[in-house]
Parts: structure tokens; sequence; C-alpha cells
């Protein structure tokens, strides 16, 4: 009797499976499309963007090859077009390069403010402070003392990548413009701090023997007492 009671209930779980799966078949034919093509968009997507990044990499080395061979029209030219169009990734680094070809035609301003315009795109501070770095030599000629001042102050801070470079061109600067107390002051930093290049440590140390010691303060002179008006003699 058992094996018949068996037989029924086995009956019973295969008609229960049968009108389960009749029911959800739709859901499950959806459900497996829907994981397929999600799969093959994932890799088409990315297939695109792998073709998408070697063609950067093809454009972009094709304008450096321009630059490093002294075609810096071509250069600048061929940046400027890569730079509209180029990913994410490309963008500020072409602009950066774009830069570089407009300073090596003299085109200094216009190099300065594609520098500044790359800055702000980059988050990394080993190239935003570069790109903040070459716009204020681009243009070191024609800043004052105080305009470059504003600039690289900000970069001369604890653990900035170019803070000793920041300090030589403020050095120099100081000491082309006669600020010969600022110019010591920035040479005698360089020349002291252990963790600075060595050539910037010798360049600061030779700057401050042709700079010669601090003259020494004037002699405070006391202002001589004004001589009291003698009194008038009273009448008798």
């Amino acid at each position: 009797m058992s094996d018949i009671f068996n037989e029924v209930d086995e009956e019973l779980r295969r008609d229960r499976a049968v009108e389960l799966f009749n029911r959800y078949r739709p859901h499950m034919i959806i459900l497996t499309l829907a994981i397929v093509l999600g799969v093959s968009g994932y890799k088409s997507w990315q297939w695109y963007s792998a073709r998408k990044q070697a063609r950067a990499s093809e454009a972009f080395s094709a304008a450096e090859h321009l630059l490093e061979n002294g075609a810096y029209k071509d250069a600048e030219k061929a940046f400027a077009e890569f730079a509209a169009k180029a990913p994410r990734g490309y963008k500020a680094m072409a602009m950066l390069e774009e830069a570089a070809a407009a300073a090596r035609t003299g085109k200094t301003a216009e190099a300065a403010k594609l520098y500044m315009q790359a800055s702000k795109s980059l988050t990394d501070p080993l190239y935003k402070d570069l790109a903040i770095l070459r716009a204020a030599l681009a243009t070191a000629d024609e800043l004052s003392l105080a305009d470059l001042d504003a600039r690289l102050s900000p970069l001369t801070g604890p653990g900035r990548p170019y803070r000793f470079t920041a300090r030589e061109l403020l050095a120099a600067k100081a000491f082309e413009e006669g600020d010969l107390k600022r110019a010591r002051q920035e040479y005698s930093y360089l020349s002291l701090a252990l963790d600075a290049p060595t050539g910037a440590r010798n360049r600061a140390g030779q700057a401050l023997a042709v700079l010669g010691p601090e003259p020494p303060a004037a002699p405070r002179q006391d202002t001589p007492a004004k001589p009291k008006s003698e009194s008038k003699d009273k009448a008798p």
C-alpha cells in the first residue's frame, strides 16, 4: 500500500512542477533574455571602449611625435583638435601638450592660459601643480614679483611636489626686482632644506655667495630732545 501512496505523491509533485513551470515560463524566458542581452551589451561596450581608447592613444602619439620632432605649429594644431573630442582621461593631457607647443612658438600668453585651463581639469597634485608652475614660467618675464607670488605661493606649502622649484623661481624674481631681502630669504630656505634637490641647494648656495651677507641694520638714532624755550623775565 505504501508504494501506491508514494506513486500518487510523486505524480502529484510532477503535476505541480509542470503547473508552476507553465505559470512562470514567460518570466523565466524574459529573465534569461535580459541576462543574455546584458552580457552581450557589456561585452560590446568593453569592445567599443577599448577601440576608442586605442584610437585616442594613436592620435595622441601622432601629435606627440610632431612635438618631439620640432613641428610645433603642427603639434599645437593636432593637440587642439584632439583635445576638442578626446576622452576624459586624455583631454587635460592634450591641453598640457598643446600649451607646450604654443610656448615653443612664442605664444606665451596663450600657453599660460592653456596650462591654467588644464590645471582646473586635473585632480592629481603632481600634474595639477605642474600645470600651474608651467603657466607661471611661461609668463614669468611679464609678471611682477607680487603677481608671481600670488600664483606660486600655494605651491610652496609642505608636501607640494614642486615647492622647491616654485621657491627658486620666486627667489630669482625677487633678485631681479632688487628685493634682496626676499631673495636671501628664499635662497636660505633652499640651501638649508635637506629634502631639496641637490641642484637646487647648490644654486641657492651660489646665489647667496653673490648676494653676500645681509647688511647690518643701521643704528637707531634717538631724536634729540627739543630745547625748552626760555621763559621771559617777569616784569618787576
